[in-house]
Order: C-alpha cells, then structure tokens, then sequence
C-alpha cells in the first residue's frame, strides 16, 4: 500500500474531478457565501446584535466620565441597599479588576438608556442576565481605551445581574454587579448630596485634602460621610477590610479613624481580591501596608507611632472608592 505522503503516479493533477464532487463543492462555495451575507446583514437589521458608536479615551477620562456620573446621579433605597437613578438617559459603567464602577442602578421598565461602557485596566466581558429569566442575556466584550455607546431598554422588571463572561484574573469570580428594573416614585429619591461628589458639602469633621472625593485618586467614597471615628485611648482598633459600601463588598468600615500614637490597629478581611497600599504618611513613618491581594478571612495588623494622617487605598477598588485613613493624634 503507498503512503500517504508518497505522490500518485502520472499527471493526477490534470485529471477532471467526478462530477458529482463538483456538485458538492459548487453547493459547499455558495453556501458559505449564503452564510457569510446572511451574517451581514443580521449584523445590519438584527434587533438583537448590539452595536452602537465606540470612541477612543483615556483611562482618565473615562474614570472622570463614570464619577460625574456618579456625582449627579440620585440614590433610592431597596431593601437597604443604596442603589444610583441616573439623572437622565445616559449610564455609565467601568470595569475594573475586580467590580463595576457606577453600579448599581435603578432604571424604570421600557425606558430606552444609553449605556457607556469601558474598561479602566484590561479586556472584560460584560454579561447582563435576567436572575428571573436566564434565557434573557446578552453577552459583550468592553475593551481599555474605548467608551462604547449602545442602546438598551428592559421591558420585564426583575434584578439583573452583571458579571464578566473574559477571565480577567484571580478575583474574576467576584465580579459581580447587578441593576434594577422597576417603576418607583420620583419623591423617594435622594437627590445628590450637596457638591454634588456624595460627599456632605462642607467636609464632615475632616476632609483630608479631598482624599474622599472624586478629585483625589480613584472614585469618591460613598460611604464616607464626613464623620471620623474617634477610637482615641483604645489599644486596638478593627478595620474591617472589603466591608459593604461604594456599590457592593468595596469599602473600608470605618472609611476613618482617629486613634492615639501606639494603637495597634488590625485589619481583617471580609470579602475576597482586597489589598491595602499606602498612599501618603507622616515623615518618619514605616507603614507598609499589605500589597498582596487576599481574600476573606485573612487579616494583618499594624502599631501606629508617628503622628499625622496615613491614607491607604485598595489597589482593584481604588476607581470604585475604595479608601480609607487611619489619624494618628
């Protein structure tokens, strides 16, 4: 028997093809090219097929696109969880290892919104399922440096969650957001707090160079409401690290806390894909802060000697908020 890496004897390519392969490859070639224009124009008149404008932006300005957003947006109450009613027809979302920037939200049922989507660090799916429906979802992919404008309307009330459908690294898993579709009533929204930036108009008791707001790094932090614990005379102190705030397990508890010179303060997670990085501290101070990612249950502690203000951030959640400050009086 030949091989089949042996050539066939004679002039094998000259010889005519038995019709009846012709007929097949003749069927093959045009129903490939049936195929290929039907993708054409479903992509052009398919309701389903999301498309839209896609502008080219920085990492910067689309954070700033989400945080005003944020900023204008009003707050309803569900079930005791803060949700953002967008002040018009525009939503904006950013995807960020490991969460949603600008979830979650309240939108009211055959509203048409326009959702821009972009991704502050790497590629991420974005996945919207209805929890009560799983055959209503759609699934697309947001790429770092562009702002995708796209269309959407949700007819059936219920939750609908987000999670990425594009492994985008450890803490893939948790993330999750999620909005709402439901009539509610206009006089039961909280409309922004004064400046506009979630945080109380005057400061609070302390303002920390606006470190809180949207102006500093990062996004504003809504769960600061201007108010520093005061732990002063206490050896140990808890923070509680992946706490619920700035739209889900994103937030710092207490955001900040006043403590004496030689309080051990400690650290310990609640939720998963977390770090602490220190962003400024008195001179002659040695906190390090913990740069590995951890997740729940994991904690680590620090004894405060130096006087002053130490600001600290969690590194993925930094563009959701996620902020703290240890004083040290």
């Amino acid at each position: 028997m030949d091989s089949p890496l042996t050539s066939p004897d004679g002039d094998w390519w000259s010889e005519k093809i038995n019709r009846r392969e012709s007929i097949w490859l003749g069927i093959s070639g045009v129903w490939a090219l049936t195929l290929f224009g039907w993708m054409l124009g479903w992509t052009e008149f398919g309701e389903q097929n999301q498309t839209g404008q896609t502008y080219q932006v920085s990492t910067e300005r689309l954070r700033e696109k989400v945080q005003g957003y944020k900023r204008s947006a009003g707050t309803l109450t569900v079930d005791g969880e803060e949700l953002l009613v967008p002040a018009g027809n525009d939503v904006y979302v950013g995807a960020l290892q490991w969460g949603w920037d600008g979830l979650p939200a309240v939108l009211k049922p055959g509203e048409t919104y326009r959702f821009h989507l972009g991704s502050y660090d790497v590629q991420h799916g974005f996945s919207v399922r209805n929890a009560d429906n799983l055959s209503q979802q759609i699934s697309l992919q947001i790429l770092p440096g562009y702002e995708w404008v796209l269309e959407m309307s949700f007819d059936d009330p219920g939750t609908y969650h987000v999670v990425c459908n594009e492994f985008c690294g450890e803490g893939h898993r948790s993330m999750h957001g999620k909005f709402l579709v439901r009539d509610y009533d206009e006089s039961a929204v909280s409309p922004p707090a004064e400046g506009g930036d979630g945080s109380s108009g005057d400061g609070g008791n302390a303002d920390y160079g606006g470190w809180f707001t949207g102006d500093a790094s990062g996004g504003a932090t809504g769960n600061y409401d201007g108010t520093t614990v005061d732990e002063t005379g206490s050896d140990q102190v808890t923070v509680t690290v992946g706490a619920e705030g700035n739209g889900g397990p994103y937030a710092f508890d207490p955001p900040a806390v006043s403590v004496s010179q030689g309080t051990t303060v400690t650290f310990e997670w609640a939720s998963n894909t977390h770090n602490v990085l220190v962003d400024s501290q008195p001179d002659g101070a040695d906190w390090a802060g913990h740069e590995s990612i951890e997740n729940e249950g994991f904690s680590f502690e620090h004894t405060f000697e130096t006087g002053g203000v130490y600001k600290y951030y969690c590194e993925p959640h930094l563009g959701m908020g996620m902020k703290g400050v240890v004083e040290v009086v």
